[in-house]
């Protein structure tokens, strides 16, 4: 299951962290597209999360994304194999050279998440099967096909249980499926953009039915972005005397905000661990090592 996030024009780009939560949920790769002056322009295929952060900076110092409509798409493979031309977006088109291309400049932009039945190969993904053989013949009948209600109703039906993003040169966003979630102005294809909660939790009575309740108010809080401490090249961790504390035999992890866990192997899972305390070398910067981070569940 894939994750998209759609942000109308005028609303802010979602921060660096949501981004990371994003990627960390769907690490297969991620693309992004944005319409300007009468244009769709796509650039897809990033396989490691700086790389893609790295991209929509260097974008930002040509256009201002917060002005105009974005589609992010962070993939989570099914079908096609996991590559940089299978990524979303991907342009309209009939023609496998340019639905692989990486970065291309189009009518019409495309983004989608769940499963298409009966379309993908070992080389081309479903949702690249079905623009190259649906859409891309029905809109050579009706350009403008992603305005008209029945014909977008004939598509949700085609692909029931799916999520799908139209984005126009004019700025036009259509969207299809049960979208979406809206959060601080975005809307998203499910909660694959938040922390995610614990999804397996166990009721032992029926007035323990509440939200991830557990044995002893004990549960399982979360899963989050985390680096093992022994990953670290400018930090070290101590404990409440001052003492450094070895990070070789894979006990503590970190996250972004510089809490230190200690991984539980009992539990499968990270808890907090408020006595131990990291520690940036020479006054440095901490730096949270994004490629290297796992989503991590959290217990509390």
């Amino acid at each position: 299951m894939c994750i998209i996030a759609v942000k109308p024009a005028g609303i802010k780009m979602p921060e660096r962290d949501q981004i990371e939560i994003m990627w960390h949920n769907n690490p297969d790769g991620a693309g992004i597209m944005y319409s300007l002056n009468g244009k769709v322009y796509i650039e897809k295929g990033f396989m490691s999360l700086s790389g893609f952060l790295a991209n929509i900076e260097r974008i930002k110092t040509l256009v201002n994304l917060d002005s105009i409509p974005v589609v992010l798409h962070f993939r989570m493979a099914s079908t096609g194999g996991v590559t940089p031309e299978n990524c979303h977006p991907f342009p309209l088109t009939c023609s496998e050279k340019v639905i692989r291309e990486l970065q291309c400049v189009t009518e019409l932009g495309i983004a989608h998440n769940g499963t298409i039945a009966g379309y993908g190969n070992s080389r081309l993904s479903d949702t690249m099967q079905f623009i190259m053989l649906q859409l891309s013949p029905l809109s050579r009948a009706m350009p403008e096909f992603y305005k008209n209600r029945y014909v977008l109703e004939a598509i949700a039906n085609e692909t029931r249980g799916s999520w799908l993003v139209f984005l126009s040169g004019d700025g036009r966003l259509v969207t299809l499926g049960d979208f979406f979630i809206e959060h601080k102005g975005m809307f998203y294809s499910n909660k694959g953009y938040q922390e995610r909660p614990c999804l397996c939790d166990v009721y032992l009575k029926k007035d323990q039915m509440t939200e991830n309740k557990m044995e002893g108010n004990k549960r399982y809080k979360c899963k989050k972005p985390l680096v093992w401490a022994d990953s670290l090249t400018n930090a070290y961790l101590t404990d409440e005397e001052g003492n450094v504390q070895d990070v070789e035999d894979n006990t503590w992890m970190i996250d972004r905000e510089g809490q230190v866990y200690v991984w539980d192997p009992k539990l499968d899972a990270a808890v907090v661990f408020p006595s131990m305390k990291m520690e940036v070398k020479g006054g440095e910067q901490w730096i949270f090592l994004t490629d290297q981070a796992v989503m991590t569940e959290i217990f509390e």
